[in-house]
């Protein structure tokens, strides 16, 4: 029961877009607005899904009520993938699907490393299902899904880049991630060397 909830939780989001819509309450720039909404939410998905990945490097004992998010960080990864192909596709909406758009995808910085960021979790999205652990065996799988800490930096300057008028929320955010990110590394490193 409680699974089914979370999935659902994490869909909300997009639930209230929709109503959104439907109600005309998108705002005289929806593309804009709803390219805004969905770019920071898969960035809270993302480092939520993080947070938990160091957590578990920690060797946290998470609750026996809680441990269904464990077994559902996989859907919540493909959640915050969909959420960057909107993001995607209402940037080129903005930019009236015209060439221009698909060109500065390699030619601006924050939108080359924005296309970088989108498609490595592009490749560990293909891959979150069972079939492709199966196939690849768990330490090549592994090794493949560690790349998110690659998007993750990426992502965050290409954040920061793009939200210069709010610097300190979104530098407070990615610093949080990174002090947690850099702990648990340190932490597997002392473990190793202890053993």
């Amino acid at each position: 029961m409680m699974s089914k909830a979370f999935r659902v939780i994490l869909l909300l989001p997009a639930a209230w877009w929709i109503y959104l819509i439907a109600t005309a309450q998108y705002g005289a720039d929806p593309a804009k607005s709803f390219n805004h909404k969905t770019g920071e939410m898969a960035l809270y998905y993302l480092l939520g899904n993080l947070v938990l990945g160091a957590l578990i490097g920690f060797g946290v004992r998470f609750p026996a009520r809680l441990r269904f998010v464990l077994l559902h960080r996989r859907f919540l990864g493909v959640v915050t993938f969909l959420f960057l192909v909107c993001h995607a596709f209402l940037y080129l909406a903005m930019e009236g699907f015209a060439p221009q758009g698909f060109t500065q995808l390699v030619t601006k910085l924050y939108l080359i490393l924005g296309l970088s960021a989108w498609l490595i979790l592009l490749v560990l999205t293909l891959t979150s299902n069972d079939f492709s652990l199966k196939k690849l065996g768990f330490r090549r799988w592994k090794f493949i899904h560690r790349f998110v800490h690659l998007a993750a930096a990426i992502v965050t300057a290409h954040v920061l880049l793009i939200e210069k008028g709010d610097l300190v929320k979104w530098g407070i955010l990615m610093g949080l991630l990174w002090a947690i990110q850099v702990a648990c590394f340190v932490y597997r490193k002392t473990k190793k060397t202890t053993h």
